[in-house]
């Protein structure tokens, strides 16, 4: 087993492999996140601080995919100067949509340019879009806390009142969730039946469940924090704390924790059976190939 992994639970030993290796492909990046798998082979990443998207083939240098990621204007006094940047990516419909810090919007991208496609909610821009997801029907959810803002604090003179999470379908965009200041990561299950929300921050430390038919507050999973979220096609849960990669079952349950150098902000499932899992984590990227089983 490896020195790095603690198991809480025995069951999840059906799902992870316990002998895998942490590889730290990168680790002359600023502050990495949103992580995305694209299935030509390659990984995407943002890296916030940079201001910059990257592409990483695991075992290549990494290259500059989309630069001036979050802003065009990183010198706007309006925003947080070390996260103006980009932050989360996600697929729909084959198009790429990236969370713009710096622009209060989220914009999609062609391979050339940048287009805002969701940029505000009752006429007011959106705060700073930090994670976001996409379902097969087309509805993207995303949440919108004031990282990227001045001071990290709310402007709601200019900006959203809240730090809200937000659905758009069918043309308009829906606010769901305002149980959260600091709103951060953003997954549906498997089944496609549920949307978790989770915070970074300790004093909302509950990862809130909604279901995807009535778009409504259902329960509480587990009282727990964390940055990103994502779910393997078993339904565990997968939490980027501070602690490292925290793995819950279905129903909130601890079921392993993962420690790295530094500490996660965010991951993903890639490679060719989606069975690897890539951590982004401050300066560095890990990757662990055949994590799943």
């Amino acid at each position: 087993m490896h020195p790095s992994l603690q198991v809480f639970d025995e069951k999840i030993t059906q799902t992870i492999r316990t002998d895998f290796e942490i590889d730290t492909i990168l680790n002359d990046c600023q502050f990495t996140e949103g992580p995305v798998w694209n299935e030509e082979g390659y990984y995407l990443f943002s890296d916030i601080t940079a201001n910059t998207v990257y592409k990483v083939i695991p075992g290549s240098a990494k290259e500059v995919y989309i630069r001036n990621s979050g802003t065009d204007n990183p010198g706007d006094t309006d925003l947080k100067p070390d996260q103006v940047g980009s932050n989360g990516l996600a697929y729909s419909g084959g198009n790429l949509l990236v969370c713009r810090h710096g622009s209060h919007m989220v914009a999609t991208w062609d391979g050339q340019e940048l287009t805002p496609f969701l940029t505000s909610y009752q006429n007011k821009p959106f705060n700073s879009p930090n994670d976001i997801i996409a379902d097969e029907s087309g509805r993207i959810f995303f949440s919108d806390p004031p990282y990227g803002l001045k001071d990290g604090k709310l402007s709601p003179e200019r900006f959203q009142p809240i730090g809200g999470v937000y659905c758009y379908h069918g043309g308009a965009v829906q606010l769901i969730c305002d149980k959260y200041q600091y709103p951060n990561g953003v997954c549906i299950t498997p089944d496609k039946k549920k949307l978790y929300i989770c915070s970074s921050k300790p004093f909302e430390k509950f990862i809130s469940v909604y279901d995807l038919g009535n778009l409504q507050f259902s329960s509480i999973l587990a009282e727990e924090n964390s940055d990103g979220i994502k779910c393997d096609t078993a339904g565990n849960v997968y939490l980027s704390s501070k602690e490292g990669i925290l793995i819950l079952d279905g129903n909130g349950k601890r079921q392993a924790l993962i420690t790295f150098p530094t500490v996660p902000a965010n991951h993903c499932f890639g490679g060719k059976d989606k069975k690897d899992l890539l951590i982004t984590g401050r300066e560095n990227v890990y990757l662990i190939k055949n994590f799943l089983q």
